[in-house]
């Protein structure tokens, strides 16, 4: 998993407590869905392995600085979120989708699934490059490289 109990509490200022097994692995699940197109690693079940790698195109790619703490970050926060939220996952319950029709809440535009508190964390791992919505193209037919 990307932080341990201690890292949430020094990131957070909150207790350490907060950052139960059930809580770490589902932020962990919720960041590798945000973070896109990379392949689970068969040791963990994570997207990122224990070493700070992903594994895209073929390669182990090592996150950077920037990466690893925007991941550190973000995790953080969304255990923090789950606390605060009686451990309920952000949701998309008031969207529809119909195929290609869709109806979503969006304040002020924003259709994230998200909540708000996260908007800067998210933004930071954002800019650090990490997330991957890359898809191939091949004869015409689109197809994910990364996901077995």
């Amino acid at each position: 998993m990307y932080i341990t109990s201690t890292e949430y509490a020094t990131l957070t200022g909150r207790s350490s407590a907060e950052c139960t097994t059930i809580r770490l692995a589902i932020a962990c699940k919720l960041l590798d869905n945000r973070i896109g197109n990379y392949a689970i690693d068969t040791n963990s079940g994570y997207k990122i392995n224990g070493s700070w790698q992903v594994w895209d195109e073929g390669l182990n790619v090592d996150l950077n600085t920037n990466q690893i703490a925007a991941v550190k970050n973000w995790v953080a926060l969304m255990i923090g979120y789950l606390v605060d939220s009686n451990d309920t996952p952000p949701s998309n319950a008031s969207s529809v989708r119909l195929g290609r029709f869709s109806v979503n809440k969006g304040n002020n535009g924003n259709n994230s699934l998200l909540p708000e508190s996260m908007g800067f964390v998210d933004s930071i791992l954002v800019s650090s490059g990490l997330i991957n919505r890359k898809v191939k193209s091949i004869n015409g037919i689109f197809r994910n490289e990364n996901i077995y």
